[in-house]
Formats: structure tokens, sequence, C-alpha cells
């Protein structure tokens, strides 16, 4: 049995071809790329164009509103500054009379000022020191919500009330430290002396008082 002789030069180039021919010709493989056709745009609903149409016939006012916000914001940026100068380089002495004028509408009647530190110094002188100071922290309280209905409520601590922006810097002075003298008593376990009476006292006289205590 004799070996079959291997396939000449030409006949390895022939098979290649018509396995090639084979392969372009057969639909099984894709050989050419397909070409990319774009969709076609559509036209937009015509309430959509209405709307863009109308929008374009605004630009004016647009525009126009737009230079009133910058201005406006200007005018604050401008406002703050000059409110931030005049407060630096004005006179600490208006500036103080200026708060006390505003504080005037916080403190209590002269005659009822008297009557409660009367009333509490009659405590005081029966060694009573820590009713004599919830008697100014409560009438204080009582005084705020006089003013403020709306800013009062049951859930408020004596620190928020301290702490409000809502009230002159005066009276926030004057109810944090009679709050914290009667509070250290409380929660401290350290009763309200004499020394703690007379800072309470004091605090109360100078914002119901002013400069013109003497």
């Amino acid at each position: 049995m004799t070996a079959a002789a291997p396939p000449t030069g030409n006949e390895n180039a022939q098979t290649f071809d018509q396995a090639y021919r084979e392969l372009i010709e057969s639909d099984r493989f894709q050989t050419e790329m397909t070409e990319f056709e774009p969709p076609v745009p559509r036209e937009p609903p015509d309430w959509l164009a209405d709307l863009l149409r109308w929008l374009e016939t605004l630009g004016p006012v647009w525009q126009g509103l737009f230079w009133i916000v910058v201005g406006g914001l200007a005018a604050i940026i401008l406002f703050s500054i000059g409110r931030a100068l005049y407060r630096r380089f004005s006179d600490p002495a208006a500036s103080d009379e200026e708060d006390e004028a505003g504080t005037e509408h916080w403190r209590p009647e002269a005659k009822a000022a008297h009557g409660l530190l009367g009333e509490a110094d009659a405590m005081a002188k029966q060694g009573r020191y820590a009713e004599a100071a919830h008697l100014l922290l409560f009438r204080s309280i009582a005084d705020i919500e006089e003013r403020l209905p709306d800013f009062m409520r049951p859930a408020l601590t004596s620190r928020d009330i301290s702490d409000a922006a809502a009230l002159p810097a005066p009276a926030r002075t004057a109810f944090s430290s009679i709050a914290h003298i009667v509070e250290r008593g409380i929660f401290a376990v350290q009763p309200v002396d004499e020394q703690g009476w007379a800072e309470a006292r004091s605090a109360y006289e100078q914002f119901a008082f002013g400069k013109s205590w003497a």
C-alpha cells in the first residue's frame, strides 16, 4: 500500500481560493459594512412649537428681569458694606444711645419694676433668696410673653429664651443672668444665697432702669 502524494503548491492555492469564495458567497457571514442611516427627525408637536415661539417673544422680558435681579443683589451688597463701615467707624457712644433707645420698649414700667423689687426684697430679708430670684424670673417671662405672645411656647427652655434673636441684647443678658442663678440653685444643688440674690436683683434692675438707676 502506497502513501498518497502530498498536495502541490498549485493545489493548495486552488483549495484556498475555493474556500475563500465559498466564505464570501455564503449568507452565514457578513463581509460588508452596512451604511448607517440616521433616523429622520420628527417634527415637534404643535403645543411644543407654540411654547417655544412664545418663549422667544419673552426674550426682552427675561433680559429685563435679569438686570433687575442683578441690580437688587448689588444694592443688597452695597447696603451690607455701608452698614458694616458705619458700625466700624461710627461713634460708640451714639451706638450705645441707639441700643438704649431700642430697649425702652422692652423695659417694664418704673412703678411696676419698683413694686416687683420691693416684693422680692421683702422675701430676701426673710432669707427666702431662691423665692425672690424665682419671682424676678417668672415676672421677666411674663413681660416677654406680653410683648411677644407668639414667641413664648411651653416647650421653650430658659436657654432658648436667652438665645432668642427676637429679644434685644439687654433683655437677653438680664434674663440669662437671672435664669442661670435660678437653675444653678435647682440643678447644681447650690441653693440661691444672698450673693446669688444680689446678682439676680442687679441684673433685673440694670435692665429695668438702665443707666438712669442710682
